[in-house]
């Protein structure tokens, strides 16, 4: 069953802990942003809402997502982008990276 939701901060951190490594964890902020601090296990995807194929080809669309951007606004695009190209499932959070921080969640610094 596909699902694309926006979910809190603190919604997220649960999901992380109850799938573990069955959930991949994308920043798409500038790399810039993510080398100084980022949600741990995330990795850089680097979306400026450009070239969105680019950025995902290499992805498996059966897996499990969790997005977010500096403050959720582009996580809930790409998140649509996901699902308009045949992704199964994809949550963002909401406020983003700054949601996240500002809910004193584990930062990597």
């Amino acid at each position: 069953m596909s699902q694309f939701i926006t979910i809190t901060p603190d919604s997220a951190l649960r999901l992380i802990e109850e799938k573990g490594s069955d959930i991949t964890i994308l920043d798409i902020r500038p790399k810039e942003e993510f080398e100084l601090e980022h949600i741990p296990g995330a990795i850089n995807l680097d979306y400026d809402g450009h070239r969105f194929e680019e950025k995902v080809d290499k992805l498996d669309k059966t897996k499990d997502y969790l997005i977010y951007c500096k403050s959720g606004v582009r996580g809930g695009y790409f998140m649509s982008k996901m699902r308009d190209t045949g992704f199964h499932r994809a949550y963002n959070i909401l406020g983003g990276f700054v949601g996240w921080k500002i809910s004193n969640l584990p930062l990597n610094k």
